[in-house]
C-alpha cells in the first residue's frame, strides 16, 4: 500500500515537472529598447514632461519671490494688507499645485499622453509574445523585466525571437 502511494506521488511529481518545462522567459525592456519608434515616443514623452516641469518650477520660483517680497515688506503692512498678500500667496500655491496634479497626476496630461503613445507598443509586444507562445505550445511566459528571477536557462529566453517578430 505504501509503495502504491509513493509511486503515485512520484508519478504526479514527474508529470508536474514535465509540464513545468512548458514555459519561457522574455525581457520586454530589451524588446522595447530595440524598437526605434518606441524609443522616439519615450523621448517625446520625456520632453513633454520636462517642459511641463519647467513651467511648474518657474511658477514655484515666482511664488517664492512673491513670498520673499512679502516677508521683507510684512512689518510695514497693515494687518489687512498682510492677510490679503498671504491669501494671494496661498491661492497661487494652490493653483500651482492643482496644475501640477492636472499635469502629473494619475489621470493627468502626462499619463494620458503616455497611454496614447505607448499603449500601441505594449499591445504589439504582448500580441507578439502571445502568438509566439501559442504557436510554440508555451503555457507560461515570464517577463524578467518586471519579475526578478535568480536563474533561468538561456534556452528558455525568447526575447530575440520576439524582437524579430515586432520589427
Amino acid at each position: 500500500m505504501k509503495k502504491s502511494i509513493i509511486l503515485a506521488i512520484a508519478a504526479l511529481a514527474l508529470s508536474w515537472g514535465l509540464s513545468a518545462q512548458n514555459y519561457a522567459v522574455v525581457n520586454t525592456s530589451k524588446i522595447y529598447q530595440s524598437m526605434e519608434a518606441y524609443t522616439a515616443a519615450v523621448e517625446e514623452l520625456d520632453q513633454l514632461a520636462t517642459n511641463y516641469q519647467k513651467n511648474i518650477d518657474d511658477a514655484f520660483a515666482k511664488l517664492e519671490e512673491m513670498y520673499q517680497s512679502y516677508m521683507v515688506a510684512k512689518d510695514g503692512l497693515s494687518l489687512a494688507d498682510q492677510q490679503a498678500r498671504e491669501k494671494t500667496i496661498l491661492d497661487n500655491e494652490k493653483k500651482i499645485t492643482e496644475y501640477q496634479q492636472k499635469v502629473f497626476g494619475t489621470e493627468g496630461i502626462i499619463a494620458k499622453k503616455q497611454e496614447e503613445l505607448l499603449t500601441p507598443f505594449t499591445e504589439q509586444v504582448n500580441n507578439a509574445i502571445s502568438q509566439w507562445a501559442t504557436k510554440n505550445g508555451i503555457a507560461l511566459v515570464i517577463d524578467v523585466a518586471v519579475t526578478a528571477l535568480p536563474y533561468y536557462a538561456p534556452s528558455v529566453d525568447i526575447t530575440e525571437q520576439i524582437i524579430q517578430i515586432v520589427k
